[in-house]
């Protein structure tokens, strides 16, 4: 997801935008700007034409308000290719949610806007009041769009299950995500990772116990600890390993009442128990972050990098990122990426609970939209073969610089966001290997990123959330669910509690659960 910053909204001039480009790029305002074509040049060759301009107004959510100079010179590559004159509007990406709800209440649309999730309420009542349009019309034509798009990305977007797509998906990778794990400390301990980059349970648990009992760092203290964790969006510390213990979120049902089950409510299958087993194993021997169940996500991250944790979960794509960090600390470290096998010696991951769809996101066409074709075409052309080479690496001075023909990273890398973080290509590993990155980088990096997109394993509730879930008794019974499961995580509560919980969660709800989530795969499944 996006970093969160701070700004204010406003929509500036072109003129203005270039002025603030020619000045330095992206650290001398907190404004949000538009942009037009013919101050830079590098534009994509487009057909004449005698038509003004379409005007296009864009609300979405970035990193920061300000628009970079590189992310200038292609918003003016798109607007000449595809004849359009684009306004960005950018809040704060902090309070973003909360300017969505207040533009539609203001009864002022933007022509398209970004929302994260199918899940967010404002997106739904937005389609259910009419203010946002279904695309099928608009997107027949869209052959990027329809090669690159996941087709779980299209189906997640049909809200309403009469098959109206509200909304061009910002796609990302769906992926089988590992860990990450310091090199330097494995030398330090002992351990060898196979050549494949995989390790059994067994394995991984070694690595953990290590990192927190043999003096990974060498600083002759016991400081360190094996993982780093974090509590997840209801502050509950998940299972450590899901994937390895067969918790695939929902399949096809091997047996029992119901056609398609996911692992966590199956009374049938003890792999949601051996899965708490192990994280609760782990958590007794100390090898967590004692600080984990205070830990968010970024608290999490910066741990890992000051050292205090060996292992953590994470994208295989984000290499750079991490090792820069942790060698602020330690110019001598070095990183590795694993994957963990199942008891059949396999790798397999997906999500535990939300099935991951490649949907990072979207873009909704408001009624307010005078051409929404125009704005099928526009997001169509990101995609093409055209302009996703500039996408990916952008412009040479700006973005990498040409050394005895190769590319070379700038450093430090101009703000991107708009260029990379609009629209992004299904099945692509490739774009995470960022311009300049280095040879032997990249051959260390391209396998861990093909295996995270070869062993996912999606589940087929496409981010469906049953009415049953909305429902009094059930919101009440999550509490319980809650409070039991930190309880049995961290040792307070045996893993036979379980039983008698999902006995619970069956009766508060859990029952209609199931069933209409049962009746959502079987629709979606049965008009493929």
């Amino acid at each position: 997801m996006f970093k969160k910053r701070k700004g204010m909204l406003a929509v500036l001039s072109a003129a203005v935008l270039m002025t603030t480009a020619a000045c330095g790029g992206s650290d001398s305002g907190n404004e949000a700007a538009t942009t037009s074509p013919g101050a830079t040049g590098g534009a994509a060759t487009a057909a004449p034409t005698t038509s003004a301009p379409v005007a296009i107004k864009i609300m979405g959510n970035y990193d920061q308000p300000e628009i970079s100079e590189t992310d200038a010179k292609f918003i003016q590559e798109l607007e000449k290719k595809n004849n359009v004159k684009l306004t960005f509007e950018i809040p704060p990406s902090t309070g973003y949610v909360e300017r969505v709800q207040l533009m539609l209440a203001s009864g002022e649309y933007p022509d398209v806007v970004f929302f994260g999730n199918t899940s967010e309420k404002s997106f739904q009542n937005a389609v259910k009041d009419g203010i946002l349009i279904p695309v099928n019309d608009y997107i027949k034509s869209a052959k990027n769009l329809e090669k690159f798009t996941y087709p779980a990305s299209w189906d997640q977007l049909k809200i309403n299950q009469d098959g109206k797509i509200y909304g061009i998906p910002r796609t990302s990778v769906v992926r089988n995500d590992g860990y990450w794990v310091r090199k330097d400390w494995l030398d330090n301990v002992g351990i060898t990772i196979p050549a494949n980059s995989e390790v059994t349970i067994a394995q991984f648990e070694d690595i953990l116990v290590k990192f927190t009992k043999n003096d990974p760092d060498k600083n002759g203290k016991n400081d360190t600890y094996g993982y780093a964790g974090a509590y997840n969006g209801r502050k509950v510390l998940d299972p450590l390993l899901t994937g390895p213990f067969g918790l695939l979120g929902w399949q096809k049902a091997a047996g029992g009442a119901y056609e398609y089950m996911n692992p966590m409510y199956d009374k049938q299958s003890d792999a949601f128990k051996k899965a708490l087993e192990f994280t609760t194993k782990m958590y007794k021997a100390g090898v967590y972050d004692p600080d984990s169940a205070l830990n968010d996500g970024t608290k999490q991250r910066e741990r890992f990098w000051r050292g205090l944790t060996g292992v953590y979960p994470g994208f295989a794509g984000h290499y750079a990122w991490h090792l820069t960090e942790v060698q602020k600390q330690n110019p001598k470290a070095e990183l590795t990426f694993i994957h963990v096998q199942n008891e059949k010696g396999e790798v397999k991951g997906g999500n535990l609970a939300t099935s991951p769809t490649g949907l990072w996101g979207f873009w909704a066409i408001t009624k307010s939209a005078k051409n929404p074709q125009k704005i099928v075409e526009l997001l169509d052309s990101w995609l093409s073969d055209e302009l996703w080479p500039t996408v990916v690496d952008g412009y040479e001075g700006q973005d990498y610089a040409l050394q005895n023909g190769e590319k070379v990273a700038i450093n430090p890398a101009p703000k991107n966001y708009i260029r990379r973080n609009s629209m992004r290509r299904a099945y692509d590993a490739e774009f995470f290997i960022t311009a300049g990155t280095p040879k032997d980088v990249e051959s260390k990096i391209m396998p861990w990123l093909q295996k995270s997109l070869d062993t996912v394993i999606a589940g087929k509730d496409l981010g469906f959330q049953p009415e049953a879930s909305k429902k009094p008794n059930f919101m009440d019974y999550q509490k319980v669910w809650d409070q039991t499961m930190m309880k049995i995580v961290v040792g307070e509560a045996t893993v036979s509690e379980f039983d008698k919980l999902l006995d619970g969660w069956y009766k508060a709800g859990g029952e209609d659960y199931v069933k209409e989530m049962n009746e959502f795969i079987k629709k979606m499944e049965g008009s493929k």
